[in-house]
């Protein structure tokens, strides 16, 4: 996904461009795998269903985009596959705490920034949605929402956030579109907050110098969250 849309930053996409994607998705899958296995096949058995996988996941993932652009719907590319960091300042510790991490994508759609992390396992929107935030860095069914977050503090120190959206995009689940990250008020609640602001990012921001904290204190003893 970097390498077919590197070329599109800063670019608004039309589905010229992204059908002339398409006869590519072999061949650059094809020079991955190959990257990948160094040396080993993937034309057999259960690497070649994954490497067929991969290129329908691709396929299908363009031409949601291109029924996007055509029903009338603007996508501008700002980054692709974009390394960030951003130091989280906690006066309790005597050393910098720093957090590094890769953000998929960041595009604009009809004019509304998004966080883009894209997932090839199957993600539902009940996955990126949070009621209690002190939940948040305890519960591992919040992890997702926890990853999308992080990035948006990473990308607040690039583009100062107003009003945007993180969430992913499974490519398992890709007829449900970009699963925002949402806060509700109560379990079941209809209606949620699903722009990400600066008041947020506090919150979130205290919620992640707790967690740094509690890792931090000798006298916490690493215990390996179960899953259920």
């Amino acid at each position: 996904m970097e390498v077919l849309y590197k070329t599109f930053i800063s670019q608004f996409l039309s589905s010229e461009l992204l059908k002339a994607l398409k006869p590519r998705i072999e061949e650059e899958v094809t020079k991955q795998f190959k990257k990948t296995f160094k040396g080993g096949t993937f034309n057999k058995g259960k690497n070649l269903i994954i490497f067929e996988v991969a290129k329908r996941y691709i396929e299908n993932f363009i031409n949601q985009e291109i029924s996007e652009i055509e029903a009338g719907n603007e996508i501008k590319i700002i980054s692709i596959e974009n390394n960030l960091d951003v130091e989280v300042p906690i006066s309790e510790l005597s050393f910098p705490v720093k957090i590094k991490g890769k953000v998929d994508r960041v595009d604009e759609y009809n004019g509304q920034l998004r966080i883009v992390d894209y997932k090839t396992g199957k993600v539902a929107q009940g996955d990126v949605e949070l009621v209690d935030w002190e939940e948040i860095t305890v519960d591992y069914k919040y992890s997702k929402a926890f990853q999308i977050l992080v990035y948006a503090l990473m990308i607040n120190k690039e583009i100062l956030i107003e009003n945007a959206e993180a969430g992913i995009i499974s490519f398992k689940n890709l007829s449900s579109g970009f699963l925002k990250f949402g806060k509700k008020e109560k379990v079941g609640a209809r209606t949620k907050d699903q722009l990400i602001t600066q008041e947020t990012l506090d919150t979130f921001t205290d919620e992640l110098k707790g967690l740094i904290l509690e890792i931090c204190n000798p006298n916490e003893p690493f215990t390996e969250k179960e899953i259920a």
